[in-house]
């Protein structure tokens, strides 16, 4: 009789054992489904307030832009943005990051125009594992170069890439010989001054001369006079507002025209400040990845979407963000939209590659984007000021074509100041 009761309490005890394996099998992929049907929360990061206002904006509309065209949602789920204004300030910028990563839960950040907020943020950035894709002007090689992390990406591009094809496109097709560089005293203007000094030497040019004005330069009258009237070019990267008062100022000492004025990166240029700079640009050229004059048919798509939706031209991070929330799409196509698996969704993202407004766009190596760089010349249109290509160089690396190993035994770039036109 003990015997038989124990028997059946073993059949009744194996009995719900079993039912609660199946019930949890069958739940299993319905707990999993939910999870994947959150939302993916992406924080986008800008200087709203501060020089380079207008800049910011187009990072905050380019994402905007890609959201509404997806309807809101990649992978069967919901996307949120959460934006914080980091006021062009590196201690504010890491603040906000903390705060996207501690209290908003953000799955992944795009932005970032300050090549210093960047740098303060890396740290943080890969202790927590969030993916954090740079699509402003935050072109500092130790980003990417330096301990490098797997979770930084940029989608815009790194310090010599734009300035190099400028460089031997000024001594080349210019015919320039002596060139004077003026940037503003930041590391990301340092680099990319530096990086068009040392390409045009390397092609048979000289700097002679180096100037160096404090971020919010009102009188650049005193730097203005400091410039050798002696040189064929003058090579800038002087952002914001501070880049609009310097080419005005230029043309009111009767430089312009007489000596030509070149932009290594998007700034005095950058389709956001041309309303404001307006005429004292004209002539100028300038070297970038994306220009909204670009002739292709995802440009032309893209730019119809965006002056419809904010009645302006997108900039350089409007296309750079809008690329960066494509290539977050692709990877959580790749994946099956499982964002939470991150060394999956990190090797996808990895994997990018795209026809983008720009033109093909892939990862390099060390996750820099591989892109067109183009020339352009700032004329008159009608009645419009706009940039015109002149020249395009396709799939430009931050190596340059060379070997990795080979690049990173250069000095780097932000270590050459003052060392020209000694």
């Amino acid at each position: 009789m003990h015997q038989r009761s124990d028997s059946l309490l073993v059949t009744i005890g194996m009995l719900i054992l079993l039912t609660t394996i199946v019930s949890g099998l069958l739940r299993a992929p319905t707990a999993l489904a939910a999870e994947t049907k959150t939302p993916i929360k992406i924080g986008v990061l800008a200087p709203l307030t501060g020089p380079l206002a207008p800049m910011a904006r187009d990072i905050v509309d380019g994402a905007r832009l890609y959201v509404d065209e997806v309807n809101g949602e990649m992978v069967g789920r919901k996307i949120e943005l959460l934006v914080e204004d980091y006021e062009f300030k590196a201690a504010v910028a890491l603040t906000k990051t903390k705060k996207l990563v501690e209290r908003d839960r953000v799955h992944v950040v795009v932005g970032v125009i300050l090549a210093a907020a960047a740098l303060a943020m890396k740290e943080y950035i890969h202790a927590q594992q969030v993916p954090f894709l740079i699509s402003g002007y935050a072109v500092a090689e130790p980003l990417l170069l330096e301990k490098p992390s797997p979770y930084v990406f940029r989608t815009t591009f790194g310090a010599s890439q734009v300035p190099t094809p400028l460089a031997h496109y000024v001594y080349d097709k210019l015919q320039a010989r002596t060139a004077t560089v003026i940037g503003a005293d930041t590391v990301g203007a340092i680099e990319l001054v530096m990086a068009f000094a040392r390409a045009f030497e390397a092609a048979g040019g000289h700097v002679v001369q180096e100037l160096y004005p404090p971020i919010g330069t009102t009188d650049f009258g005193p730097y203005i006079s400091r410039l050798r009237r002696d040189v064929d070019v003058v090579a800038t990267l002087l952002g914001g507002a501070d880049g609009v008062r310097f080419i005005k100022q230029y043309e009111e000492f009767g430089l312009k025209g007489k000596i030509q004025v070149v932009d290594t990166a998007p700034g005095i240029t950058d389709i956001s400040l041309l309303p404001s700079s307006g005429p004292a640009a004209l002539g100028m050229y300038a070297s970038q990845p994306y220009v909204y004059t670009i002739d292709n048919p995802q440009n032309r798509k893209f730019v119809q979407a965006f002056h419809a939706k904010y009645e302006r031209d997108p900039g350089g991070p409007g296309e750079a963000t809008y690329v960066a929330l494509a290539a977050i799409h692709q990877a959580l196509t790749a994946t099956g939209g499982n964002i939470e698996d991150k060394p999956k969704f990190l090797e996808a993202l990895r994997h990018m590659d795209l026809e983008a407004p720009r033109g093909h766009v892939r990862f390099g190596p060390y996750q820099n984007i591989i892109t067109d760089v183009i020339i352009t010349r700032i004329d008159k249109v009608g009645d419009q000021i706009v940039p015109v290509v002149v020249e395009t160089i396709r799939g430009v690396d931050q190596f340059l074509g060379m070997a990795p190993e080979e690049y990173l035994k250069k000095p780097r770039l932000v270590t050459l100041k003052a060392t020209f036109g000694k």
